[in-house]
């Protein structure tokens, strides 16, 4: 496992205009724009504001309290170096050095897994409620922070899920853990139980097809107590899916299906599954513009087997 540990401050990297200093001499009006960038300043003279009696070799000093900084530590000092009509600044140097950050320290760790599989797990070692996590699926970066100590976050490169010592959390969500979820909720609506989550989850990950996972469903003893006949199926599954319970026109067909054995329960579960509309009810997938769904954010919470 290669491991990467920044400390350091966070960067204020910006610009400060129209700023003015003090001068030993008799130059009064210069206002200067000072451009930080990780502590190096870039300072440019304001043209309409060039002011008047500034003589060579004057200083100029721009606090370091006006730059996002100390004084005089981070102070910005200006010396002229050429002077036009009325003593206005035609040329001038700068010495000083700028605050890089705001003061605080953060801890960054880098974390990428041994090899390029196509799931990667991290272990926490600690309870989910003393972690948030932010999901940079783009970049495939799962960023998990402290809440014990939120200057030290995890950037988690190449993981796709986090055990904790009381729950692990999924972020494939069009992977196998969506494709479990998706199954779960249209075979049993409401809250996806988690234990249920984590051995679906175990079993596509060794092999096991979506089919496959539909037909352990249907015959689990707490799904064929919840849908006796195949009426009760349909209405059940249908409802889950569609969000309304479906008119005996509606269900009919599905009925007549599976009483000739044209289709199975396991079959129609698996493909009612696989809806892009229940998957974008459910958060897996987003609706346009959006490309993906909620559910990338919070992740998919299970038990594992």
């Amino acid at each position: 496992m290669t491991t990467i540990v920044t400390i350091g401050q966070t960067p204020i990297n910006t610009t400060y205009t129209a700023v003015t200093g003090s001068t030993g001499g008799a130059g009064t009006g210069a206002k200067f724009d000072v451009t930080k960038t990780n502590g190096v300043y870039t300072t440019v003279i304001e043209s309409a504001n060039l002011g008047t009696g500034y003589a060579l070799g004057d200083t100029i000093t721009v606090p370091g309290t006006s730059l996002g900084g100390a004084a005089p530590a981070n102070n910005d000092v200006i010396i002229v170096t050429g002077i036009g009509t009325g003593g206005k600044i035609s040329t001038f140097a700068t010495a000083g050095v700028g605050a890089i950050g705001n003061g605080t320290i953060n801890t960054v760790i880098s974390v990428t897994p041994d090899t390029a599989a196509a799931v990667n797990t991290y272990s926490v070692g600690d309870k989910s409620a003393n972690f948030t996590v932010v999901n940079d699926y783009t970049n495939n970066i799962l960023k998990v922070t402290s809440v014990l100590d939120t200057v030290v976050s995890y950037s988690l490169n190449n993981y796709q899920r986090i055990t904790y010592t009381d729950k692990s959390t999924a972020f494939d969500i069009t992977g196998h853990a969506g494709d479990v979820y998706a199954l779960l909720k249209a075979g049993f609506g409401g809250t996806v139980n988690t234990t249920y989550e984590g051995l679906g989850i175990k079993l596509e990950d060794a092999g096991t097809t979506s089919a496959q996972i539909a037909q352990a469903i249907v015959t689990a003893p707490v799904f064929v107590t919840a849908n006796p006949d195949y009426a009760t199926f349909v209405n059940n599954v249908y409802t889950y899916v569609m969000g309304t319970a479906p008119t005996p026109v509606q269900a009919l067909p599905y009925v007549a299906a599976l009483a000739t054995g044209s289709t199975t329960e396991a079959a129609l579960l698996n493909a009612a599954a696989h809806l892009t509309t229940f998957q974008q009810t459910i958060g897996l997938v987003g609706v346009a513009p959006a490309t993906t769904g909620v559910l990338s954010t919070s992740g998919i919470d299970f038990i594992p087997a």
